[in-house]
């Protein structure tokens, strides 16, 4: 069947491919030029280019009419390279607390109120949590989350909150007051603990890692089977965490003042 033209995986393409020539040709260039180019009619380019335009994709010369990339394009780009280099960065990091401690290791962002997993390391001994890399866990009620929760407006947390609250265990926390409070601890003590609220039975601490801004873009998370939180070893390692937090963020650029 024939794609009609107002088709959104087509439009996509058609703008993408638009992106590409204009990067491929390093200048600003003209609607007569990109529909040369494209082989497409002018309206169906000025289209594309005036959506593209809205959300900061393209910018347009107010002096010449040309379109060149937009800055919102850096943004993303920006974006993706951090978030190659703290996988890069952490790897081996993530290896060194995963001997130190024999539980699981994870690097986590928040994605749509959720935490998503970057990369994971576990020990090779039976028994420890599995971890996937591009799994979705919640925010409200998991270490990593909180620790990414607390470096955002009270008003932000509760809207995630709302949308995704849910009693995973007894233990979970259903009121924002309740997080709101917890939250206020987590920035104080500079890491979050997860005590059997999103899984029985299992304990976890997480810690910020912070780029050269100081915002909290990533939570370094270690979870595993700990009987108690106030146990020697859930204690050594909150500060192993705390500690490697700290060493990738001052790697990403940031100085603790």
């Amino acid at each position: 069947m024939k794609e009609r033209d107002d088709n959104p995986v087509r439009s996509i393409r058609k703008a993408a491919e638009i992106l590409d020539i204009i990067a491929e040709e390093k200048r600003p260039m003209s609607l007569t030029e990109l529909a040369e180019a494209t082989g497409w009619a002018k309206s169906t380019v000025y289209g594309l280019l005036c959506s593209m335009r809205s959300v900061g994709f393209v910018e347009q010369s107010a002096e010449t009419g040309r379109y060149e990339l937009g800055v919102r394009l850096f943004e993303y780009g920006s974006a993706v390279q951090s978030t190659r280099n703290i996988l890069t960065l952490s790897r081996e990091p993530m290896r060194a607390l995963v001997a130190a401690t024999n539980e699981s290791v994870t690097l986590s962002m928040l994605d749509r109120g959720e935490v998503l997993i970057l990369g994971h390391a576990e020990p090779d001994n039976s028994f420890h949590i599995v971890s996937e890399t591009g799994r979705h866990l919640p925010s409200f009620c998991t270490a990593q989350g909180k620790v990414l929760l607390s470096d955002l407006p009270s008003a932000n947390v509760k809207r995630i909150f709302d949308a995704h609250v849910q009693a995973f265990t007894p233990h979970t926390a259903t009121a924002f007051e309740q997080l709101d409070a917890e939250l206020k601890t987590v920035r104080k003590q500079g890491y979050a603990i997860e005590n059997g609220e999103f899984r029985i039975g299992i304990r976890g601490v997480a810690a910020p890692i912070r780029t050269h801004s100081g915002a909290v873009q990533y939570a370094l998370g270690l979870i595993g089977m700990f009987r108690r939180i106030d146990s020697n070893e859930f204690r050594a390692a909150t500060a192993l965490v705390v500690e490697t937090a700290k060493a990738l963020s001052q790697a990403l650029g940031w100085r603790e003042d």
